[in-house]
């Protein structure tokens, strides 16, 4: 009847899809506004000079790492949604533990696609990168990605501890979004510094020098992090509409 609607195949199929597809798409959105500061991170690493860069140039660098930080860091958020539903019962929902357990599982599964991404902050080619990939750099990346996806991963968590002592906001919500990911950022710094130093052939040498650039590095995270919720957010009611 005329008067009647039913639910079409591409509303089903787009239903199913979103899960799979918003990440990538929120990830790749989301590194635009944070790339110039993880640019920044990898000079004070190595004890360089920030590279002067205007607009132009870092909406270009960060346009072609977009792709790449889709991909990886869509496949990180939903390996780590189903490892996180095996860890625990169908009929009960996750919790801060089994986050960060899953998280680690990724964190060691993210290694050479990492070290990859890594070196496009220092401008390296997929094949110049992944030809200086060593297990040392495996072991740094595992524990930085560790952090990193915990704290994509509990920012839901967190927030409604949050909101359970203050305002039910959005500004609330999108804060601890930037807490969240700049408190993992600077837990794994260390171990992202050893992993720059590395792929350079330098050596560390000394314990202050594993957080050169962790400020930027926390403020490019936590910008991430709150547009990659805001995206996330965007992109899944455009779904269920």
């Amino acid at each position: 009847m005329s008067g009647c609607s039913s639910p079409t195949n591409n509303d089903s199929s787009l239903s199913f899809l979103a899960p799979y597809m918003i990440p990538p798409v929120a990830s790749s959105l989301a590194i635009l506004p944070a790339f110039h500061d993880l640019v920044a991170k990898s000079a004070l690493q190595k004890g360089e000079t920030i590279p002067l860069r205007n607009f132009r140039n870092s909406f270009a660098g960060a346009l072609k790492a977009s792709p790449t930080v889709g991909a990886i860091v869509g496949t990180q958020m939903i390996f780590q949604k189903f490892i996180e539903k095996q860890l625990i019962s169908n009929n009960e929902s996750p919790t801060l533990q089994s986050s960060v357990v899953s998280s680690l599982f990724v964190g060691m599964a993210s290694a050479p696609i990492l070290a990859v991404f890594n070196g496009q902050t220092m401008g390296w080619s997929v094949k110049e990168s992944l030809r200086k990939f060593s297990l040392k750099q495996s072991f740094a990346i595992s524990l930085q990605e560790t952090a990193f996806v915990a704290s994509l991963s509990v920012v839901d968590h967190v927030t409604d501890k949050v909101k359970k002592q203050y305002a039910n906001l959005k500004g609330v919500e999108y804060a601890v979004a930037f807490c969240t990911g700049a408190l993992g950022s600077l837990a794994g710094h260390p171990a992202n510094t050893a992993l720059t130093r590395w792929q350079n052939g330098m050596k560390i040498e000394n314990i202050t020098q594993l957080m050169a650039g962790g400020v930027r590095k926390a403020r490019a995270i936590g910008i991430f992090s709150v547009f990659y919720k805001m995206t996330k957010e965007s992109l899944s009611s455009l779904s269920t509409t």
